[in-house]
């Protein structure tokens, strides 16, 4: 592995690790995200600081180059990555589906309830417009 590709391993971990501690820092990360970031920083640290692990790896696994090992790696981490986030999507899809429908059986029970208690309202009033204007009759 040549040092300009162990250099740059170095340097993707470092700022790796700092951003991602410095979201956490500032609570704009949930912690399992931010573990799997950390762990991303560390295997790429490992990589680059241990260069004799990827060329141990490299000829276990039959590959031609670490290069194309570490490749291989980081694409898919950022796969896994991708695909957990889908089903997180498609599940908060989900819920956004159940709750706008919910609000919407509320909102119309609600205008429901509000016209039941409008006419109920009217009817009190007709009635006491009513008693009031039998109380004027029997004064004249």
């Amino acid at each position: 592995m040549s040092v300009v590709l162990r250099v740059i391993l170095l340097i993707a971990a470092v700022i790796s690790a700092w951003w991602i501690l410095l979201k956490i820092r500032k609570c704009k990360v949930k912690m399992e995200d931010a573990i799997f970031w950390v762990c991303f920083a560390v295997i790429l640290l490992v990589m680059g600081v241990f260069p004799n692990f990827t060329y141990w790896l490299t000829r276990v696994l039959g590959m031609q180059s670490p290069a194309n090992l570490i490749f291989l790696i980081i694409i898919f981490l950022l796969l896994e990555k991708v695909f957990t986030l889908s089903i997180i999507t498609s599940q908060l899809e989900d819920k956004v589906t159940v709750l706008s429908a919910e609000v919407a059986l509320r909102s119309h029970a609600d205008e429901r309830v509000s016209a039941e208690e409008e006419k109920q309202i009217q009817g009190l009033g007709f009635e006491k417009d009513k008693s009031v204007s039998e109380d004027s009759v029997e004064a004249e």
